[in-house]
């Protein structure tokens, strides 16, 4: 082996050892953010994003108030915070595909404004390929527990591009936003970049790309690549 293959490998596992870190970090600061939940930080999560987080037993009253004024349903309603432990068990590695599918809605959810809550399956694989379910959980699995969710109305949508990608859809249009506001951004310019989206709402060059490849998938955007102008996206019926 060269030394140059080795250096490579050592560089391929370092980068691994970093991301998982990373996770883990965004992991314990999500468990934290869950346990610490206030009425307010409740009413928010109701009112921007349309679920209850109904994990601690003092606040039972103000959920039930929330439901009512919000129109929650039932399915948007948390009323367990999902661990590793529950979607695997270690001696039968059986997989609780609702669990799965739970993990990675909470752990999205955590990171909604990272995210924009429109993700393709590949980075929420990221979120839930860690702990004992890393090697033991492939992107499969991850569909099909999506797909369970979609079936429960607990996310908004899967959706499998010509392209073959498939993309999740975690909150329907009206909490997450993000497309209101490109939208809205568009009127303004003829044309749309993901420098200028970015700029515009302090956004991760990620979330840009998720919105805007949405708003193209579903025919709002139309997109266009030249070596003199780079990418951009126009929206004719605006």
């Amino acid at each position: 082996m060269g030394i140059r293959k080795i250096e490579d490998e050592i560089d391929l596992k370092e980068a691994m050892k970093k991301k998982a870190a990373e996770l883990k970090i965004k992991e314990i600061k999500a468990k934290a953010s869950v346990e610490n939940l206030t009425k307010e930080r409740l009413s928010e999560l109701a009112k921007r994003h349309g679920i209850i987080l109904a994990l601690n037993p003092k606040l039972k009253g103000e959920i039930k108030i929330l439901q009512e004024k919000y129109n929650i349903p039932s399915s948007k309603i948390i009323t367990e915070q999902i661990y590793e432990s529950d979607v695997m068990k270690t001696k039968s590695k059986k997989i609780d595909f609702e669990k799965l599918g739970l993990l990675a809605y909470q752990r999205v959810l955590m990171r909604k404004e990272e995210t924009g809550g429109i993700m393709p399956i590949s980075e929420v694989f990221e979120t839930i390929n860690t702990g004992i379910l890393k090697g033991n959980v492939d992107i499969k699995d991850l569909i099909k527990a999506m797909n369970l969710l979609k079936k429960m109305k607990v996310i908004d949508d899967v959706k499998e591009l010509d392209s073959g990608a498939t993309i999740i859809h975690f909150f329907p249009v009206q909490y997450t936003g993000d497309e209101a506001k490109v939208i809205e951004l568009a009127k303004e310019n003829d044309y749309l970049t993901v420098e200028t989206v970015c700029t515009a709402f302090n956004w991760s060059q990620a979330r840009t790309l998720n919105v805007l490849s949405s708003l193209e998938n579903t025919g709002i955007a139309k997109f266009r690549e030249s070596l003199l102008t780079g990418k951009q996206w126009f929206f004719p019926s605006i």
